[in-house]
């Protein structure tokens, strides 16, 4: 049994559920198995693992590294989720590898300054709770 069977088995809501996903970091593995649940597991680990590497690396990690293979998983469990202004910003940071430098820099930090992180970081978690509560 993992922490996904563990939490649908306790009947976790909320936040209490939300906080079980992050048990990701320590069970990798079940990344396998994800394909096996309902989507909307997949999307907040997606999220969770998201919102850590912004937290790690910032943005440019996100856009231009590690997880630049996952942005468009990423993008779409934002949106799939409700936090479509995460999406969008995540969007147009990703579409700024066209530019000259000196405009790539202004434009990304400003799109950085955008992301929920910097803002309404708490809305942010409020909205994936939500989506958490119409799909358990």
């Amino acid at each position: 049994m993992n922490f996904i069977d563990k939490a649908l088995e306790q009947k976790l809501t909320g936040d209490d559920f939300l906080q079980a996903m992050v048990d990701i970091f320590s069970e990798p593995e079940v990344h396998k198995v994800l394909h096996q649940y309902p989507g909307f597991i997949a999307d907040v680990i997606t999220i969770i693992e998201y919102d850590t590497a912004l937290q790690m690396d910032g943005l440019d990690d996100i856009i231009n590294g590690n997880l630049s293979e996952q942005c468009t998983e990423i993008i779409d469990a934002l949106e799939r989720c409700g936090a479509e202004q995460e999406a969008g910003i995540l969007r147009k940071a990703k579409e700024l590898s066209d530019m000259d430098e000196a405009r790539y820099d202004e434009e990304f930090d400003q799109l950085d300054s955008q992301l929920a992180l910097n803002n309404d970081y708490e809305g942010f978690w409020d909205i994936v709770q939500v989506y958490i509560g119409k799909n358990l």
